[in-house]
């Protein structure tokens, strides 16, 4: 489903099937992750390159590339610099500041999959999306329900933060997309019905 308040961005659940989900749970939960930190401001990074083939099979498949380019109307490919990794947050994790994920380098399209199962609002950790950066609080929220995936552009304006958790580990995968040609409005339509089918 794809949202335009405050700005463009996809929301689409379910995107595992069954059975793919759960080999992705089986490969994660038989890997040892040491994660990184990285601070950003007053909040922090906990990232991990994903060791699953079976995930990295399902993000980097031509269903989920027809999926967002149908969804911005542009050909997307996986940005090369910044590998599929794993990201937590847990109790431990402050919550994620106000931000954008613009570069000097250029627009991109960031994708997140979201795996742990049990969330509840209680839980946190939800994606807030600001309409500007002086907003006191979100004009949306997205909740981190179990295989949801969330895309938007990496623009100067597309500000969001990050809830904290409470009392559950929010484990996500991230996919950062290259941005291509703009797609026929004809192109993208067929792109819409492809993705659905594969």
């Amino acid at each position: 489903m794809i949202k335009q308040v405050p700005w463009q961005h996809l929301i689409y659940d379910g995107f595992l099937l069954d059975d793919v989900l759960t080999e992705v749970r089986a490969e994660i939960g038989s890997e040892r992750y040491d994660y990184e930190f990285e601070a950003r401001g007053t909040g922090r990074i906990e990232y991990s390159l994903a060791k699953s083939e079976t995930l990295w099979r399902a993000i980097y498949s031509r269903r989920t590339l027809a999926l967002l380019s149908a969804a911005f109307g542009v050909k997307v490919s996986l940005n090369k610099h910044n590998l599929v990794q794993l990201r937590r947050m847990n109790d431990l994790t402050p919550d994620f500041p106000l931000h954008n994920d613009s570069t000097p380098d250029g627009e991109t399209i960031v994708s997140f999959l979201y795996l742990s199962p049990g969330w509840s609002p209680a839980c946190g950790g939800y994606l807030h999306l600001f309409g500007s950066e002086n907003d006191p609080s979100p004009t949306a929220s997205v909740e981190p329900i179990e295989n949801r995936l969330v895309a938007f552009r990496t623009a100067p304006l597309h500000w969001h933060s990050v809830a904290r958790v409470h009392n559950w580990e929010r484990i996500s995968v991230l996919a950062l997309w290259d941005i291509g040609e703009a797609i026929a409005s004809s192109s993208v339509d067929q792109n819409v019905s492809h993705a659905d089918k594969i």
